[in-house]
């Protein structure tokens, strides 16, 4: 079972890149799934107004992966 902000992160992926939750795993880079910077930024700004947690969009690339995005995030709610 997914936790709250690993189901938060591939549900905001899965809107921006348009594909299904399902088709998206945790070894996949943002690059993989179509996310350009742009879209990338976007993508964590939708995720700090989700989950509450302030990031460093500096600290994130297109070639993070789903993985390292969740960790990212459960670290910083801690």
């Amino acid at each position: 079972m997914k936790q709250p902000i690993e189901s938060a992160v591939m549900n905001a992926i899965s809107t921006s890149a348009g594909i299904p939750e399902n088709a998206i795993s945790s070894n996949q880079s943002l690059d993989d799934l179509g996310l350009n910077s742009i879209l990338a930024v976007q993508l964590l700004t939708n995720l700090q107004d989700r989950l509450g947690i302030s990031v460093d969009q500096n600290s994130m690339s297109t070639s993070n992966t789903v993985g390292e995005i969740v960790d990212y995030f459960q670290s910083k709610a801690k």
